[in-house]
Protein backbone atom coordinates (compact mmCIF):
# COMPACT_ATOMS: atom_id res chain seq x y z
CA UNK A 1 0.00 0.00 0.00
CA UNK A 2 1.38 3.42 -1.14
CA UNK A 3 2.80 5.47 2.12
CA UNK A 4 0.83 8.06 1.82
CA UNK A 5 -2.43 6.07 1.44
CA UNK A 6 -1.71 4.58 4.80
CA UNK A 7 -1.39 7.91 6.49
CA UNK A 8 -4.48 9.11 4.86
CA UNK A 9 -6.05 6.00 6.98
CA UNK A 10 -4.39 6.64 10.03
CA UNK A 11 -5.03 10.21 9.87
CA UNK A 12 -8.89 10.17 9.47
CA UNK A 13 -8.86 6.97 11.72
CA UNK A 14 -7.78 9.49 14.48
CA UNK A 15 -10.15 12.05 13.89
CA UNK A 16 -12.93 9.11 13.85
CA UNK A 17 -11.69 7.98 17.32
CA UNK A 18 -12.38 11.90 18.32
CA UNK A 19 -15.85 12.44 16.60
CA UNK A 20 -16.98 8.77 18.09
CA UNK A 21 -15.61 9.12 21.57
CA UNK A 22 -17.47 13.14 21.86
CA UNK A 23 -20.25 11.92 20.35
CA UNK A 24 -20.50 9.09 22.83
CA UNK A 25 -19.80 11.39 25.39
CA UNK A 26 -22.83 13.45 24.93
CA UNK A 27 -25.20 10.92 24.16
CA UNK A 28 -24.28 8.36 26.93
CA UNK A 29 -23.36 11.99 29.31
CA UNK A 30 -20.06 10.49 30.44
CA UNK A 31 -17.20 12.55 32.05
CA UNK A 32 -14.80 13.94 29.92
CA UNK A 33 -11.63 12.39 31.78
CA UNK A 34 -13.41 8.76 30.83
CA UNK A 35 -13.86 9.35 26.82
CA UNK A 36 -10.14 11.76 27.20
CA UNK A 37 -8.50 8.12 28.60
CA UNK A 38 -10.26 5.76 25.68
CA UNK A 39 -8.42 8.57 23.36
CA UNK A 40 -5.35 8.53 24.77
CA UNK A 41 -5.11 4.85 24.92
CA UNK A 42 -6.88 4.25 21.03
CA UNK A 43 -4.39 6.99 19.65
CA UNK A 44 -1.32 5.92 21.67
CA UNK A 45 -1.72 1.88 20.31
CA UNK A 46 -2.18 3.57 16.68
CA UNK A 47 1.36 5.43 16.87
CA UNK A 48 3.36 3.43 18.64
CA UNK A 49 3.31 0.63 15.61
CA UNK A 50 3.67 3.72 12.97
CA UNK A 51 7.85 2.37 12.50
CA UNK A 52 6.68 -1.22 11.82
CA UNK A 53 4.27 0.38 9.06
CA UNK A 54 6.05 3.27 7.67
CA UNK A 55 9.34 2.99 6.14
CA UNK A 56 10.27 6.20 6.14
CA UNK A 57 9.44 8.80 9.16
CA UNK A 58 7.88 11.32 6.87
CA UNK A 59 4.59 10.74 7.66
CA UNK A 60 4.77 10.24 11.20
CA UNK A 61 6.17 13.64 11.57
CA UNK A 62 3.36 14.75 9.19
CA UNK A 63 1.24 13.58 11.80
CA UNK A 64 2.27 15.37 14.89
CA UNK A 65 2.31 18.56 12.90
CA UNK A 66 -0.98 18.46 11.87
CA UNK A 67 -2.48 17.18 15.54
CA UNK A 68 0.28 19.80 17.31
CA UNK A 69 -1.81 22.44 15.11
CA UNK A 70 -5.51 21.00 15.49
CA UNK A 71 -5.09 20.21 19.17
CA UNK A 72 -3.84 23.51 19.75
CA UNK A 73 -6.71 25.17 18.09
CA UNK A 74 -9.30 22.98 19.49
CA UNK A 75 -7.67 24.06 23.18
CA UNK A 76 -7.66 28.08 22.52
CA UNK A 77 -11.21 27.51 21.00
CA UNK A 78 -12.39 25.50 23.77
CA UNK A 79 -13.80 22.41 21.27
CA UNK A 80 -14.48 18.54 21.79
CA UNK A 81 -14.93 18.26 25.15
CA UNK A 82 -14.16 14.41 25.69
CA UNK A 83 -10.03 15.51 24.72
CA UNK A 84 -9.83 18.48 26.90
CA UNK A 85 -12.63 19.13 29.52
CA UNK A 86 -11.28 18.17 32.15
CA UNK A 87 -10.73 19.11 36.20
CA UNK A 88 -7.79 20.67 35.66
CA UNK A 89 -5.62 22.91 32.94
CA UNK A 90 -4.02 20.57 30.85
CA UNK A 91 -2.00 20.95 27.45
CA UNK A 92 -1.49 16.36 27.45
CA UNK A 93 -2.88 16.66 23.81
CA UNK A 94 -0.21 19.19 22.51
CA UNK A 95 2.57 17.50 24.49
CA UNK A 96 1.90 13.61 22.92
CA UNK A 97 2.49 14.75 19.47
CA UNK A 98 5.18 16.93 20.10
CA UNK A 99 6.81 13.52 21.82
CA UNK A 100 6.11 11.44 18.97
CA UNK A 101 7.03 14.42 17.08
CA UNK A 102 10.73 14.67 18.55
CA UNK A 103 11.31 11.13 18.71
CA UNK A 104 10.25 10.21 15.09
CA UNK A 105 12.46 13.23 14.18
CA UNK A 106 15.64 12.38 15.66
CA UNK A 107 15.29 8.71 16.43
CA UNK A 108 13.52 6.73 13.67
CA UNK A 109 16.19 3.95 13.82
CA UNK A 110 15.31 3.23 16.87
CA UNK A 111 12.26 1.64 16.24
CA UNK A 112 11.78 -0.85 19.24
CA UNK A 113 12.77 2.65 21.82
CA UNK A 114 10.45 4.26 20.41
CA UNK A 115 7.90 1.95 20.43
CA UNK A 116 8.28 0.91 24.11
CA UNK A 117 8.14 4.65 24.92
CA UNK A 118 5.18 5.60 23.95
CA UNK A 119 3.44 1.77 25.13
CA UNK A 120 4.59 3.30 28.68
CA UNK A 121 2.90 6.66 27.95
CA UNK A 122 -0.38 4.80 26.52
CA UNK A 123 -0.93 1.74 29.58
CA UNK A 124 1.27 3.23 32.39
CA UNK A 125 0.30 7.06 32.54
CA UNK A 126 -3.46 6.15 32.31
CA UNK A 127 -3.43 3.57 34.79
CA UNK A 128 -1.29 6.02 37.61
CA UNK A 129 -4.06 8.40 37.08
CA UNK A 130 -6.40 5.58 37.44
CA UNK A 131 -5.35 4.20 40.41
CA UNK A 132 -4.25 7.78 41.92
CA UNK A 133 -7.94 9.14 41.75
CA UNK A 134 -9.34 6.27 43.88
CA UNK A 135 -6.51 6.50 46.82
CA UNK A 136 -6.90 9.03 49.47
CA UNK A 137 -3.57 9.66 50.53
CA UNK A 138 -1.87 12.30 48.39
CA UNK A 139 1.17 14.73 48.06
CA UNK A 140 2.44 17.54 45.79
CA UNK A 141 5.99 16.95 44.67
CA UNK A 142 5.23 19.94 42.72
CA UNK A 143 1.99 21.72 41.37
CA UNK A 144 -0.26 18.57 40.31
CA UNK A 145 -1.65 16.49 42.96
CA UNK A 146 -0.05 12.97 43.05
CA UNK A 147 -0.05 9.59 45.32
CA UNK A 148 1.94 7.01 46.53
CA UNK A 149 -0.51 4.27 44.68
CA UNK A 150 -0.63 5.73 41.47
CA UNK A 151 2.95 6.19 41.62
CA UNK A 152 3.20 2.09 42.09
CA UNK A 153 0.82 1.85 39.22
CA UNK A 154 3.09 3.74 37.13
CA UNK A 155 6.44 2.11 38.14
CA UNK A 156 4.55 -1.45 37.85
CA UNK A 157 2.75 -1.16 34.83
CA UNK A 158 6.26 0.40 32.93
CA UNK A 159 8.55 -2.40 34.08
CA UNK A 160 5.79 -4.90 32.90
CA UNK A 161 6.17 -3.26 29.50
CA UNK A 162 9.50 -2.74 29.21
CA UNK A 163 10.07 -6.26 30.75
CA UNK A 164 8.23 -8.67 28.00
CA UNK A 165 8.54 -5.68 25.42
CA UNK A 166 12.25 -6.09 25.15
CA UNK A 167 12.53 -9.71 25.09
CA UNK A 168 9.71 -10.26 22.43
CA UNK A 169 11.37 -7.42 20.44
CA UNK A 170 14.52 -8.55 20.81
CA UNK A 171 13.13 -12.02 19.96
CA UNK A 172 10.94 -11.24 16.69
CA UNK A 173 14.03 -9.18 15.47
CA UNK A 174 16.61 -10.92 16.18
CA UNK A 175 19.08 -8.55 18.09
CA UNK A 176 22.45 -8.36 17.87
CA UNK A 177 23.28 -9.23 21.30
CA UNK A 178 21.83 -11.62 23.82
CA UNK A 179 20.26 -9.64 27.30
CA UNK A 180 19.93 -12.28 30.10
CA UNK A 181 16.76 -11.67 32.26
CA UNK A 182 18.88 -10.60 35.33
CA UNK A 183 20.21 -7.80 32.91
CA UNK A 184 16.58 -7.16 30.98
CA UNK A 185 15.15 -7.03 34.71
CA UNK A 186 17.41 -4.64 35.59
CA UNK A 187 16.90 -2.71 32.63
CA UNK A 188 13.13 -2.74 33.61
CA UNK A 189 13.54 -1.57 36.94
CA UNK A 190 15.98 1.28 35.94
CA UNK A 191 13.59 2.65 32.88
CA UNK A 192 10.44 1.99 35.05
CA UNK A 193 12.08 3.79 37.98
CA UNK A 194 12.47 7.03 35.73
CA UNK A 195 9.56 7.39 33.93
CA UNK A 196 8.04 7.10 37.56
CA UNK A 197 9.87 9.89 38.40
CA UNK A 198 9.40 12.32 35.08
CA UNK A 199 5.70 11.75 36.01
CA UNK A 200 5.82 12.68 39.46
CA UNK A 201 6.90 16.14 38.61
CA UNK A 202 4.64 16.54 35.71
CA UNK A 203 2.23 19.96 35.61
CA UNK A 204 -0.50 20.48 33.20
CA UNK A 205 -0.20 17.77 31.21
CA UNK A 206 3.88 17.41 30.51
CA UNK A 207 4.32 13.86 31.76
CA UNK A 208 2.81 13.48 27.94
CA UNK A 209 6.19 14.82 27.03
CA UNK A 210 8.34 13.98 29.93
CA UNK A 211 7.39 10.53 29.96
CA UNK A 212 8.29 9.27 26.44
CA UNK A 213 11.66 11.16 26.47
CA UNK A 214 12.50 9.95 29.93
CA UNK A 215 11.35 6.52 29.02
CA UNK A 216 13.50 6.53 25.94
CA UNK A 217 16.75 8.04 26.86
CA UNK A 218 17.16 5.75 30.07
CA UNK A 219 16.23 2.75 28.20
CA UNK A 220 18.85 3.99 25.58
CA UNK A 221 21.21 4.55 28.30
CA UNK A 222 21.37 1.45 29.95
CA UNK A 223 21.71 -0.28 26.94
CA UNK A 224 24.37 1.29 25.97
CA UNK A 225 26.53 1.62 29.11
CA UNK A 226 25.81 -2.64 29.36
CA UNK A 227 26.73 -3.40 25.46
CA UNK A 228 30.24 -0.78 26.55
CA UNK A 229 31.03 -2.28 30.03
CA UNK A 230 29.85 0.60 31.75
CA UNK A 231 26.87 -0.83 33.59
CA UNK A 232 28.60 -0.65 37.44
CA UNK A 233 29.55 2.52 36.60
CA UNK A 234 26.16 3.93 36.11
CA UNK A 235 25.17 1.92 38.43
CA UNK A 236 27.33 3.65 41.38
CA UNK A 237 26.43 6.96 39.92
CA UNK A 238 22.45 5.93 40.54
CA UNK A 239 23.04 5.14 44.28
CA UNK A 240 25.32 8.47 44.83
CA UNK A 241 22.97 10.69 43.24
CA UNK A 242 20.32 9.29 45.28
CA UNK A 243 22.57 9.71 48.40
CA UNK A 244 23.50 13.24 46.86
CA UNK A 245 20.17 14.69 46.68
CA UNK A 246 18.25 12.77 49.88
CA UNK A 247 21.00 14.47 51.57
CA UNK A 248 20.01 18.17 50.04
CA UNK A 249 16.72 17.43 50.25
CA UNK A 250 17.01 17.11 53.86
CA UNK A 251 19.39 20.30 54.62
CA UNK A 252 16.68 22.21 52.71
CA UNK A 253 18.94 23.27 49.90
CA UNK A 254 16.65 21.83 47.54
CA UNK A 255 12.62 20.97 47.02
CA UNK A 256 11.27 17.91 46.49
CA UNK A 257 10.31 18.38 43.09
CA UNK A 258 13.93 20.01 42.24
CA UNK A 259 15.68 17.19 44.03
CA UNK A 260 13.65 14.61 41.67
CA UNK A 261 15.08 17.14 38.40
CA UNK A 262 18.31 17.06 39.48
CA UNK A 263 18.39 13.28 39.66
CA UNK A 264 17.06 12.76 36.34
CA UNK A 265 19.44 15.41 34.70
CA UNK A 266 22.26 13.85 36.53
CA UNK A 267 21.58 10.65 35.32
CA UNK A 268 20.81 12.02 31.60
CA UNK A 269 24.47 13.77 31.81
CA UNK A 270 26.51 10.51 33.92
CA UNK A 271 24.49 7.89 31.62
CA UNK A 272 25.36 10.37 28.17
CA UNK A 273 29.36 10.92 29.26
CA UNK A 274 30.23 8.68 32.45
CA UNK A 275 32.14 10.28 35.16
CA UNK A 276 34.09 13.24 32.94
CA UNK A 277 31.05 14.55 32.26
CA UNK A 278 29.31 15.01 34.96
CA UNK A 279 32.17 16.20 37.26
CA UNK A 280 31.56 19.62 35.70
CA UNK A 281 28.18 19.45 37.09
CA UNK A 282 28.89 18.19 40.15
CA UNK A 283 31.25 21.05 41.10
CA UNK A 284 28.01 23.57 39.66
CA UNK A 285 25.88 22.48 41.99
CA UNK A 286 28.30 21.53 45.28
CA UNK A 287 30.09 25.28 45.45
CA UNK A 288 26.84 26.73 44.50
CA UNK A 289 25.11 24.84 47.45
CA UNK A 290 28.21 25.85 49.53
CA UNK A 291 28.09 29.49 48.78
CA UNK A 292 24.24 29.79 49.30
CA UNK A 293 25.12 27.94 52.78
CA UNK A 294 27.99 30.47 53.81
CA UNK A 295 25.76 33.42 52.20
CA UNK A 296 23.03 31.86 54.31
CA UNK A 297 20.62 33.40 52.19
CA UNK A 298 16.73 32.97 53.23
CA UNK A 299 15.49 32.47 49.64
CA UNK A 300 13.31 29.29 48.81
CA UNK A 301 15.28 25.95 48.18
CA UNK A 302 15.83 25.83 44.34
CA UNK A 303 12.91 23.87 43.05
CA UNK A 304 12.50 21.88 39.59
CA UNK A 305 12.22 25.35 37.27
CA UNK A 306 15.40 26.52 38.51
CA UNK A 307 17.51 23.04 38.18
CA UNK A 308 16.23 23.12 34.59
CA UNK A 309 17.28 26.85 33.95
CA UNK A 310 20.32 25.86 34.95
CA UNK A 311 20.48 22.68 33.50
CA UNK A 312 18.39 22.06 30.90
CA UNK A 313 20.91 23.31 28.46
CA UNK A 314 23.64 20.85 29.45
CA UNK A 315 21.57 18.22 29.14
CA UNK A 316 20.13 18.54 26.02
CA UNK A 317 24.56 19.03 25.06
CA UNK A 318 24.95 15.74 27.07
CA UNK A 319 22.28 13.94 25.25
CA UNK A 320 22.68 15.30 22.06
CA UNK A 321 26.22 14.18 22.65
CA UNK A 322 25.42 10.43 23.73
CA UNK A 323 23.35 9.79 20.02
CA UNK A 324 25.72 12.74 17.52
CA UNK A 325 28.77 12.69 19.15
CA UNK A 326 30.89 15.67 18.53
CA UNK A 327 33.81 18.22 20.05
CA UNK A 328 30.73 21.12 19.36
CA UNK A 329 28.46 18.97 21.71
CA UNK A 330 30.88 18.81 24.36
CA UNK A 331 31.92 22.78 24.04
CA UNK A 332 28.27 23.45 24.10
CA UNK A 333 27.92 21.37 26.92
CA UNK A 334 31.00 23.04 29.03
CA UNK A 335 30.11 26.85 27.69
CA UNK A 336 26.34 26.73 29.10
CA UNK A 337 27.84 25.43 32.50
CA UNK A 338 30.53 28.14 32.61
CA UNK A 339 27.95 30.74 32.30
CA UNK A 340 26.08 28.87 35.19
CA UNK A 341 28.44 29.07 37.18
CA UNK A 342 29.73 32.30 36.60
CA UNK A 343 26.14 33.56 37.23
CA UNK A 344 25.90 31.86 40.19
CA UNK A 345 29.34 33.01 42.14
CA UNK A 346 28.67 36.77 41.17
CA UNK A 347 25.54 36.12 42.46
CA UNK A 348 26.56 34.78 45.79
CA UNK A 349 29.77 36.31 45.93
CA UNK A 350 28.66 39.66 44.94
CA UNK A 351 26.82 39.30 48.36
CA UNK A 352 29.82 39.72 50.31
CA UNK A 353 30.80 43.44 48.39
CA UNK A 354 30.54 46.18 51.26
CA UNK A 355 29.31 48.65 48.62
CA UNK A 356 25.79 48.21 46.89
CA UNK A 357 25.78 46.46 43.44
CA UNK A 358 24.38 49.67 40.13
CA UNK A 359 22.59 48.59 37.60
CA UNK A 360 24.21 47.96 34.07
CA UNK A 361 25.01 51.00 32.08
CA UNK A 362 24.31 53.13 35.36
CA UNK A 363 25.44 55.06 38.40
CA UNK A 364 22.56 54.01 40.22
CA UNK A 365 22.99 51.94 43.47
CA UNK A 366 20.36 49.86 44.27
CA UNK A 367 19.68 46.91 46.70
CA UNK A 368 21.96 43.57 46.67
CA UNK A 369 20.18 41.10 44.65
CA UNK A 370 18.12 43.46 42.41
CA UNK A 371 18.01 42.12 38.32
CA UNK A 372 20.42 43.58 36.16
CA UNK A 373 22.97 44.84 38.55
CA UNK A 374 26.47 44.06 39.19
CA UNK A 375 29.33 44.98 41.55
CA UNK A 376 33.50 44.28 41.22
CA UNK A 377 33.32 41.96 43.49
CA UNK A 378 30.48 40.22 42.00
CA UNK A 379 32.40 40.48 38.58
CA UNK A 380 35.11 39.08 40.06
CA UNK A 381 33.37 36.20 40.97
CA UNK A 382 31.47 35.61 37.73
CA UNK A 383 35.16 35.00 36.27
CA UNK A 384 36.32 33.09 39.04
CA UNK A 385 33.64 30.83 39.06
CA UNK A 386 33.80 30.55 34.60
CA UNK A 387 37.29 29.92 34.95
CA UNK A 388 37.32 27.13 37.77
CA UNK A 389 35.03 25.20 34.78
CA UNK A 390 37.86 26.28 32.50
CA UNK A 391 40.38 24.91 34.59
CA UNK A 392 38.26 21.45 34.87
CA UNK A 393 37.74 20.99 31.22
CA UNK A 394 41.10 21.53 30.85
CA UNK A 395 42.12 18.69 33.19
CA UNK A 396 39.58 16.22 32.11
CA UNK A 397 39.15 17.11 27.96
CA UNK A 398 42.42 18.18 27.81
CA UNK A 399 41.17 21.72 26.29
CA UNK A 400 44.05 23.89 27.41
CA UNK A 401 43.53 26.14 24.87
CA UNK A 402 40.05 26.64 25.57
CA UNK A 403 40.74 27.99 28.92
CA UNK A 404 40.49 31.66 28.13
CA UNK A 405 37.97 31.22 26.08
CA UNK A 406 35.68 29.27 28.27
CA UNK A 407 36.38 31.46 30.70
CA UNK A 408 35.12 34.34 28.55
CA UNK A 409 32.15 32.59 27.31
CA UNK A 410 30.65 32.22 31.28
CA UNK A 411 31.74 35.93 31.51
CA UNK A 412 29.64 37.32 28.51
CA UNK A 413 26.65 34.47 29.35
CA UNK A 414 26.56 36.02 32.83
CA UNK A 415 26.43 39.43 31.56
CA UNK A 416 23.82 38.46 29.08
CA UNK A 417 22.01 37.94 31.84
CA UNK A 418 22.25 40.64 33.81
CA UNK A 419 21.30 43.26 30.82
CA UNK A 420 18.24 40.84 30.56
CA UNK A 421 17.75 41.41 34.14
CA UNK A 422 17.91 45.03 34.05
CA UNK A 423 16.20 45.87 30.99
CA UNK A 424 13.69 42.73 29.70
CA UNK A 425 13.29 40.35 33.00
CA UNK A 426 9.63 41.06 34.63
CA UNK A 427 8.90 43.22 37.66
CA UNK A 428 6.14 43.75 39.67
CA UNK A 429 4.87 45.98 42.07
CA UNK A 430 2.95 45.08 45.31
CA UNK A 431 -0.01 47.18 46.31
CA UNK A 432 0.53 46.55 50.07
CA UNK A 433 4.02 47.16 50.51
CA UNK A 434 4.87 49.02 47.12
CA UNK A 435 7.95 47.54 46.59
CA UNK A 436 9.11 46.46 43.40
CA UNK A 437 9.70 42.38 43.25
CA UNK A 438 10.41 39.52 40.44
CA UNK A 439 7.69 37.44 42.35
CA UNK A 440 4.25 37.21 40.81
CA UNK A 441 2.69 36.69 44.63
CA UNK A 442 3.66 39.25 47.67
CA UNK A 443 2.55 40.39 50.81
CA UNK A 444 0.18 37.16 50.11
CA UNK A 445 -1.40 39.37 47.15
CA UNK A 446 -1.36 39.06 43.43
CA UNK A 447 1.55 41.73 42.18
CA UNK A 448 1.12 44.28 39.36
CA UNK A 449 3.45 43.81 35.91
CA UNK A 450 6.11 47.02 36.43
CA UNK A 451 8.20 46.73 33.86
CA UNK A 452 9.55 44.03 31.50
CA UNK A 453 7.90 40.96 29.91
CA UNK A 454 5.71 39.45 31.99
CA UNK A 455 6.67 35.53 30.88
CA UNK A 456 10.68 36.96 31.18
CA UNK A 457 11.00 35.60 34.57
CA UNK A 458 14.55 34.79 36.74
CA UNK A 459 14.61 31.52 35.54
CA UNK A 460 13.98 31.86 31.80
CA UNK A 461 16.75 34.91 32.08
CA UNK A 462 19.28 31.79 33.56
CA UNK A 463 17.87 29.42 30.89
CA UNK A 464 19.22 32.16 28.05
CA UNK A 465 22.69 32.64 29.95
CA UNK A 466 23.21 28.97 29.51
CA UNK A 467 22.44 29.25 25.54
CA UNK A 468 24.67 32.12 24.96
CA UNK A 469 27.25 30.51 26.96
CA UNK A 470 27.47 27.31 24.68
CA UNK A 471 27.01 29.87 21.37
CA UNK A 472 29.84 31.75 22.43
CA UNK A 473 32.64 29.07 23.01
CA UNK A 474 31.16 27.55 20.28
CA UNK A 475 31.76 30.39 17.49
CA UNK A 476 35.12 30.81 19.12
CA UNK A 477 36.10 27.33 18.71
CA UNK A 478 34.97 27.68 15.28
CA UNK A 479 36.63 30.72 14.57
CA UNK A 480 40.12 30.53 15.81
CA UNK A 481 39.89 27.02 17.03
Amino acid sequence: MNEWLKFGFIFFGILSVLGASELIRKRLKKPPESTRQFIHICVGIVVSICPFIFKVNYQLITLSLLFIVINTYLISANKVSSMNNITRVSYGTIYFPLSVLLLASFFWDKPISYFLSILVLTFADPAAAAVGKRSNKSFYPWKDKKSINGSLAMFSITFIIILFGTDIMANFFGAAFYLSLPIIICLSLFTAFCATLSELISYRGSDNLTIPLITFFSYEIFLINYTHGNLIHLFLWTVLSIIIFNYAYKKNSISLNGAIGGFLIGIMIFGSGGWLWIFPLVFFFTTSSILSHIRGKSRSKRDIMQILANGGVPTFFALFYFFFPSTITLLGYLGSLSAATADTWATEIGFFSKSKPKLVFSSRAVEKGSSGAISILGTLGSAMGSFCIAIIAAFLFDFNHLIIPLTLAGIIGAFFDSMLGRFIQAKYRCNICQCITEEKIHCNKSTELASGLNWMDNNFVNFLNTIVGAIIIININFFYG
